[in-house]
């Protein structure tokens, strides 16, 4: 009998102690975490103390979830308590743990100290040494759900003096839990999950025990899985039938399809070895989960220093268990050996890409801790390592050449589909007298009454009228605003002049936070963001083109001197001072590798074939910025850089900046210097099949992909990005802000 009192128990040194043993992640209904409880931790026990002495003291309801049982379709549900609900279990399991282990069966093996499965197994084989070769294999159906509580309360009231104890325990089991939103009474059973449950099921399964016990019959028994031993069938049957009968005296059956009589030459398995007549070998289930567990240490992201750690303990644990079990010379022994070499390959590999370790060297000192002369022999050992290395690295040489290569043809076919994409998304009309109209879900091109062509109106991202004397139909402009398709407009010198976008107007709130930030160092900050961006565009590219001109390298010192002293600007003035020198020296460098003749940069009125080329790429790239601002919600006409002009959209003109290099000029200048068809007419205006070819090279390079912030992205998601960034900056939003704050 039991005799300490529930003051003995429930001490503050005892939940003190309960405490620091609980597990720390699992979180109960309550959602109060173990860190939350330890503030004020003496006040809370001492609280929890004085409610369960007090005899107020109630559980609160269980969190039930569902996990999935090992190599099977079918779940198994847990239950999760609260901190304070697995301190007051912690305490009653540890007082009451010592007494019953003197009560229990030596047969029994499970939730017991000192007692373990390779324990059983050995008592399993001592059994069989004795020549009680007839087992009677066989496990409990459903046995923690079908627990009878007014049976296991009755065995309570035998084995304890303290009836507080038995109703502050009867309290654990007989508590209910949420599955989701549903509460589910508890009228049967233990549950799984709580830290009480592994001794309740020891005791109520001890009545089993001692009836086997009583009738001399050998048996092994780890929680509800079980064998008993015979030296006939004859033995067997009616012991079979007479356990069947004491069982349901506690509500319990045996599972049938689990229940065999066989003997020792037909084989029968027991917690995952099998013993079938000398040999013993693991279940082929359980040896392949071992294996997959260790290909998973292998696969963890983390460093080839923790790998050693957790694979020393792996293999501690094979020491432990599989070691005692299966012969050195056998099959199962040769695929821990494989296993071994190919998940430590793998994981040397998987090191080498991350290059935390750069040598063999480093590699074998590493693995010469580890305890292989559990699985090899010892003048083995040092062969075995370099064979795991040199896989290891072989592998990751090889993977190194064919990722490189297989990574570039991707690239190449994707931006090969992309770029197919990006000409056909956009519809450009520059021929005078055009009606565009849409008929049967198509955009349609008439001229003079005739179709030109027609379009699939969910193709269409983007529509550019070029010149004068077109028509458009209501319906086009109501589509296009529905559908969010811009509709821009530029006239003969390539100026964008008008454009037509769905309703998205920025936000009253957003106008007056734009607004607020004028004249701040936000604005300033803002405004550096803007040519910092464009000159290191401008400077990347002439590092591009010095590789094969050599000529660069003056004008490439100068600008990164000019960047570095672009923080001391003062206004934007001085900002816009910096950019313009910048821009002088890279213009400058242009016209040097230039093969067409080219004198400077003109923005209007331009009749040279290169700033004309340049000017007609900006205004398609203006429209597509343009939108993206207007997407991100921001007004247009507050801008940080340019000055203010109520009759322009002058946020476009600073957002523009930093993509002009990248996305106008190496398209137009690789153009110019391949010799492309790029002509003026006798007006000086580009060509029809200029201004076609232009065109179609910017919608390519704006659909194409390229690396940006070590992704790789689509240029006009790049630009619509930054959009948002800059609106996340104007209403100070999340971390963008916070970031963008913290580099001034």
């Amino acid at each position: 009998m039991f005799t300490a009192q529930l003051e003995h128990i429930i001490t503050s040194e005892h939940l003190h102690q309960a405490f620091e043993a609980i597990n720390q992640n699992a979180l109960g209904l309550d959602e109060i975490s173990y860190r939350s409880f330890q503030e004020s931790l003496h006040v809370k026990l001492d609280e929890l103390r004085d409610s369960v002495l007090q005899g107020i003291y109630v559980p609160e309801p269980l969190k039930k979830i569902e996990i999935d049982k090992p190599n099977s379709d079918e779940t198994r549900s847990i239950s999760l308590g609260s901190i304070k609900d697995k301190i007051i279990q912690r305490a009653l399991n540890d007082a009451l743990k010592n007494h019953f282990e003197e009560t229990f069966s030596d047969k029994s093996y499970a939730y017991r100290s000192d007692k373990s499965t390779i324990n059983a197994i050995n008592r399993t084989q001592e059994f069989l040494n004795q020549k009680l070769h007839i087992v009677l294999k066989t496990d409990i159906n459903n046995f923690f759900e079908n627990i009878n509580h007014d049976k296991l309360l009755q065995s309570l009231e035998n084995k304890i003096s303290d009836k507080r104890i038995i109703k502050l325990i009867a309290l654990f089991f007989q508590t209910g839990g949420f599955f989701k939103y549903d509460f589910l009474d508890h009228a049967l059973g233990v549950h799984q999950g709580d830290i009480l449950s592994p001794l309740l099921s020891n005791i109520y399964l001890d009545l089993m025990d001692k009836f086997l016990e009583k009738k001399n019959i050998a048996f092994v028994r780890y929680a509800d899985d079980f064998v008993l031993f015979f030296k006939t069938k004859e033995e067997a049957f009616p012991v079979k039938e007479e356990l069947e009968n004491f069982l349901k005296l506690l509500d319990l059956t045996l599972g049938e399809d689990k229940t065999s009589i066989v003997h020792l030459n037909e084989g029968f398995t027991f917690l995952g070895v099998c013993f079938e007549g000398k040999t013993k070998t693991i279940e082929n289930e359980r040896l392949h989960k071992s294996f997959s567990k260790l290909h998973k240490i292998a696969a963890k992201k983390e460093s080839f220093l923790l790998f050693i750690k957790s694979l020393n303990t792996y293999m501690l644990t094979c020491k432990n268990y599989y070691l005692k079990i299966i012969p050195k010379n056998s099959t199962q022994f040769e695929l821990f050996q494989q296993n071994f070499i190919e998940a430590t390959a793998q994981k040397i590999y998987l090191s080498k890409q991350n290059d935390k370790i750069k040598t063999k060297k480093a590699f074998k000192l590493h693995l010469a801790s580890l305890p292989w002369y559990l699985f090899f022999a010892e003048d083995e050992i040092k062969d075995k390592i370099e064979l795991m290395v040199n896989k290891g690295v072989e592998k990751y040489l090889s993977t190194k050449s064919y990722l490189k290569t297989n990574k570039a043809k991707i690239e190449k076919k994707k931006n090969h589909y992309a770029k197919q994409f990006a000409k056909i998304t956009t519809l450009h009309v520059k021929t005078k007298g055009i009606m565009l109209s849409i008929a049967k879900n198509k955009f349609v091109l008439k001229e003079y009454g005739k179709v030109k062509n027609a379009y699939a109106i969910d193709t269409i991202t983007r529509i550019i009228l070029e010149g004068k004397g077109f028509s458009l139909s209501s319906d086009v402009i109501s589509t296009c605003a529905l559908r969010g398709i811009p509709i821009d407009f530029i006239d003969k010198n390539a100026l964008p002049y008008a454009s037509l976008v769905s309703y998205k107007a920025s936000t009253t709130q957003t106008i007056h936070k734009q607004a607020l930030l004028l004249q701040t160092q936000t604005q300033l900050d803002i405004a550096k963001e803007f040519i910092r961006g464009k000159a290191k565009n401008q400077i990347n590219y002439l590092k591009y083109l010095d590789k094969y001109h050599a000529l660069l390298k003056e004008h490439i010192t100068q600008m990164s001197k000019i960047l570095n002293s672009l923080k001391i600007a003062k206004d934007t003035n001085a900002i816009m001072g910096y950019e313009g020198s910048i821009s002088a020296l890279y213009w400058d460098a242009i016209k040097l590798i230039l093969e067409v003749p080219f004198e400077g940069r003109v923005t209007f009125g331009a009749k040279d074939i290169v700033n004309s080329s340049l000017n007609y790429g900006y205004a398609i790239l203006y429209g597509k910025v343009q939108h993206c601002l207007i997407q991100s919600g921001v007004s247009l006409h507050i801008s940080f850089l340019h000055a203010l002009d109520d009759k322009k959209p002058t946020l476009v003109y600073d957002m523009i900046e930093e993509f002009r290099t990248f996305i106008v000029d190496r398209t137009i200048i690789s153009m110019l210097n391949k010799s492309e068809p790029i002509k003026l007419d006798k007006e000086g205006f580009l060509t029809e099949v200029t201004r076609k070819l232009i065109a179609t090279n910017i919608y390519e390079k704006l659909g194409s992909y390229t690396m940006w912030k070590k992704e790789s992205r689509k240029v006009e998601n790049i630009i619509q990005t930054q959009c948002y960034q800059l609106s996340d900056i104007i209403n100070q939003k999340d971390e963008t802000y916070k970031a963008f704050i913290g580099k001034y």
